[in-house]
């Protein structure tokens, strides 16, 4: 995994704390917790505080995660908005995180210039135990603090500023004026400041990936009751079945397919994406350069990286990759896309397997990030495309690899992806785009 760390592919893109103020408030903040402080003076943080440096001080790798439920977080910085979460247990974590900066900008920004802000994500499942756990959680609530007691006070401080001004004769009470006066002294004026909190409380995501019983996502209708939702993953791991809910196999393929596209999670087959974002030229290029790796432990692929090699490899090795039924599948896709009524009509003759190979989650549409994920579980071969939705698979993927189909990974990913440049977010954002239609 060194390389993919030096090359920012793991652990990248975090916001460095190396000030000691910094470093002091998450101390404070990991006290607060219940925690023991770090006596590193510097470390890395993701969007939520969580540092897999002090993790591994603390031989902990779920110290603000402990049941894998309620996520803990500390906030040094509003920068921290943009970060990604580099550990979770819900894919909807990032989702309401985010959401929580956006509603609070000021807020954070207004605190974090004096103080840090932590707390937990309260969503009253306290324990997964039964697939059923997780499906009983639908909204959740941000219990914020911090470790001076500054959010805290500006909190009380808004309370008795409210009761002065709706209670009858609250003027002729000395000590609600002398409480306000003494916590303006300390905190400011609440009402201008920014001090305050916004929005506490956010809506669970109706689609989401979680770590639990195996890996599992779930797609729900909305309903309050959760009746009707779809648990996709181990059917053997999903016990007892939830009431009212289904369970699909995530490798049950044909089944899987069907619910998908039935319930229009799926774009209809869309020949003008495919050719125009480039996804096929890149499915094709890995999945060509691991046949031809894993039939010679000794092929160097480094050339194939360069757009310009493919045809040539495929041509010199045809007797080698024209076996294999992914290869021909995708093959004669690419030669189809120009005539798009014809490729529409081969696509239906396909399994459902390769059916995924063509296909996306509508773009932008609720839950758009996890249903790709579910389909590019069933590409295994296209690391460019996991690495972006499913890094933990990725990374399981990694270690399996030869050295040479390391090396070949980290030089694809850091050419087409996220090259080790100031501006690797734009390429980034742009890939996203192209291939899936997240922004």
């Amino acid at each position: 995994m060194q390389r993919l760390i030096e090359e920012g592919l793991r652990f990248g893109g975090l916001l460095h704390v190396d000030h000691a103020h910094l470093v002091a408030r998450y101390n404070a903040a990991l006290k607060a917790l219940g925690l023991p402080e770090t006596e590193l003076t510097d470390f890395y943080i993701d969007a939520s505080g969580y540092s897999y440096e002090v993790a591994l001080e603390m031989q902990n790798a779920s110290y603000l995660d402990p049941e894998g439920i309620n996520r803990r977080f500390i906030i040094l910085s509003p920068d921290q908005a943009d970060l990604p979460l580099i550990r979770t247990s819900f894919s909807a974590d990032g989702q309401v995180i985010r959401a929580f900066f956006a509603a609070n900008d000021r807020m954070i920004r207004a605190v974090t210039l004096k103080d840090a802000v932590y707390g937990e994500i309260e969503n009253l499942v306290f324990d997964v135990e039964r697939p059923a756990d997780v499906l009983g959680i639908r909204d959740v609530r941000f219990l914020v603090r911090t470790p001076t007691g500054l959010l805290e006070e500006a909190q009380t401080l808004k309370a008795q500023m409210d009761r002065f001004l709706t209670e009858p004769n609250a003027w002729a009470d000395q000590k609600l004026l002398d409480a306000i006066v003494s916590g303006a002294s300390r905190v400011g004026d609440v009402r201008r400041n920014g001090f305050l909190p916004q929005k506490l409380s956010f809506q669970w995501p109706n689609v989401f990936w979680t770590s639990h019983f195996g890996g599992a996502y779930v797609i729900s209708n909305g309903d309050s009751s959760r009746d009707g939702a779809v648990m996709i993953g181990d059917p053997d791991q999903l016990q007892p079945k939830p009431f009212g809910a289904s369970i699909i196999a995530l490798h049950e393929t044909p089944v899987l397919f069907s619910y998908l596209d039935e319930e229009r999670l799926l774009e209809p087959f869309n020949p003008r994406w495919l050719k125009e974002s480039g996804i096929l030229e890149h499915r094709l290029r890995l999945l060509v350069a691991e046949l031809l790796m894993l039939g010679d432990h000794d092929f160097d692929a480094t050339p194939m990286i360069d757009d310009a090699y493919l045809s040539r490899w495929i041509a010199d090795n045809m007797a080698k990759l024209n076996p294999d039924r992914r290869f021909r599948v995708i093959s004669q896709m690419r030669g189809l896309l120009d005539t798009p009524a014809e490729a529409a009509a081969y696509e239906r003759r396909l399994s459902a397997e390769q059916r995924f190979y063509f296909r996306r989650a509508v773009p932008d549409a609720p839950g758009a990030a996890d249903i790709n994920r579910i389909i590019v579980e069933h590409m295994p071969f296209d690391l460019l495309s996991t690495f972006i939705l499913n890094k933990r698979r990725f990374y399981a993927i990694y270690e399996t690899y030869t050295q040479r189909q390391k090396a070949f990974a980290v030089d694809y990913l850091t050419t087409h992806y996220a090259p080790n440049t100031h501006d690797r977010w734009r390429m980034r954002a742009k890939v996203r785009e192209a291939f899936f239609g997240l922004h």
